[in-house]
């Protein structure tokens, strides 16, 4: 039997405590440069079937890095800015939905429907246009995608017609689709493969700098002058951007990165992914994407204080993203779980005590800290474990995130007109709830994962 000090998450996550494997490791011969193997305290190829586990002959091309570490950490800044820009764009309407409904004459779940259309559009092309660019460059990529996405942030801020507003939307969808896509395998793949994790949470810490001063701000913008201004801004930014990166960026391709392919690639757990993925933002999108009505009518806030919770929220998040590249390698499991974890405290907190200010301040700071771990080890856990190439499996990630946007936020347009905003957390904390269970399902697997391991060692 094994003892619980030798208990995992997830097949390859770090034991507690074993000693003889360590022994084993120690004599085992170094693998190649060339994979994003895991850290020290995990055996990936003694877990995988021969046919699955990574190349470690001595014909293995080694990986060479593409730049300087020092221009590629610049590059990283401005990848990192401009998922501040693309997700200030996506989450903006979540502060400007009365000012936007008021202005265009819509209700407030019918601008809050414009989230839906971007969720949808980026959930069916994200894969599409990821196989469709799987061989180009980089840099020209990154660059042409910043430009497409700018374009669409424009049309948003000279819109003065419903119309208008959804097809600058269908624009930014298609350019934040294929950004998320191809940026978070060329950013982790202009560094060493031991240092996946945190290059992945130093772009995303520029993405949870969108809730601290990319959302309040646009949303204070917006009330003191007018809703369009945020767009403005947005859209005059990514086209700044584009040409920093065009500077700066080195240009390989995704097959010439460190980290070209799973280093646990497995269809069955990548499915199990998916679906983790599908349940989180699902939840996450039922209540946030209606977080002002919600803060407004049922905890009784000022509409204008609303930006502050939001940076406060924001906040939390870009603490919770800085401490979760220190233990994002060593634990990519057991990050998913505590942040599903946090997420579903927070849901259930808000539709019990949600109607007192001080609670509902707390469980908006929880927020930030939940889903800001949540956003960067979903992220990482589907890189582990795609079966195809980086970039497709970030796709169909991404895809599969935006799915569950779209779900959430239909389902919470229709609580919201029939029922109130009060019972979306209660909505959201189901969905956590059955994420919980899913994450909770792998320790059985690892388990037995765990035990072929220790055969093989014994023979």
């Amino acid at each position: 039997m094994l003892r619980a000090t030798t208990f995992t998450f997830d097949d390859g996550e770090r034991p507690m405590r074993d000693d003889a494997s360590a022994e084993a490791r120690a004599r085992a011969p170094e693998p190649p440069h060339g994979y994003a193997v895991p850290t020290p305290g995990a055996s990936a190829s003694a877990l995988l079937p021969e046919s699955t586990a990574p190349d470690t002959s001595p014909t293995a091309r080694p990986w060479t890095p593409p730049a300087s570490s020092r221009r590629s950490m610049a590059t990283l800044i401005a990848l990192a800015a401009s998922a501040f820009m693309i997700v200030t764009n996506e989450i903006a309407p979540l502060g400007l939905i009365r000012l936007m409904a008021a202005d265009l004459g819509r209700t407030e779940s019918e601008i809050g429907l414009v989230t839906t259309v971007f969720a949808v559009v980026a959930m069916v092309t994200t894969v599409p246009l990821a196989l469709l660019t799987t061989r180009l460059p980089r840099r020209p990529l990154i660059v042409a995608t910043m430009t497409f996405w700018s374009a669409g942030a424009l049309v948003m801020a000279t819109a003065d017609s419903f119309s208008q507003v959804l097809g600058g939307r269908v624009i930014t969808a298609m350019g934040h689709a294929l950004f998320w896509a191809v940026v978070t395998p060329a950013a982790a793949g202009m560094f060493a493969p031991e240092m996946r994790g945190r290059s992945v949470t130093r772009l995303m810490l520029g993405a949870s700098g969108a809730g601290v001063v990319g959302l309040p701000l646009s949303t204070w913008l917006a009330q003191q002058t007018d809703w369009r201004v945020p767009f403005w801004i947005i859209g005059i930014g990514g086209l700044v951007l584009a040409a920093t990166i065009a500077v700066l960026m080195p240009s390989f391709r995704t097959a010439q990165g460190s980290v070209a392919r799973g280093d646990l690639p497995s269809l069955r757990r990548f499915i199990r992914v998916l679906v983790v993925v599908l349940l989180t933002t699902s939840s996450m999108a039922t209540t946030w994407t209606y977080i002002t009505p919600f803060l407004v009518e049922v905890s009784g806030f000022a509409e204008s204080t609303v930006p502050v919770l939001l940076a406060l929220a924001g906040a939390t998040g870009v603490v919770s993203m800085w401490l979760t590249g220190r233990f994002l390698d060593r634990w990519p499991v057991r990050a998913v779980a505590l942040g599903e974890v946090g997420l579903l405290v927070m849901w259930l907190g808000l539709a019990s005590l949600g109607q007192h200010k001080p609670f509902a301040i707390v469980m908006v700071l929880l927020q930030g800290l939940a889903w800001s771990l949540l956003v960067a080890a979903m992220l990482n856990w589907a890189l582990r474990h795609t079966p195809w190439s980086s970039d497709i499996g970030v796709g169909a990630q991404a895809s599969t995130f935006n799915a569950g946007n779209a779900v959430g936020s239909v389902l919470g347009a229709a609580m919201l007109a029939w029922w109130g905003a009060q019972w979306l957390p209660l909505a959201s904390a189901m969905m956590s709830a059955a994420a919980v269970a899913l994450v909770a399902a792998v320790a059985p697997d690892a388990t037995r994962a765990l035990a072929r391991r220790g055969m093989r060692q014994r023979r």
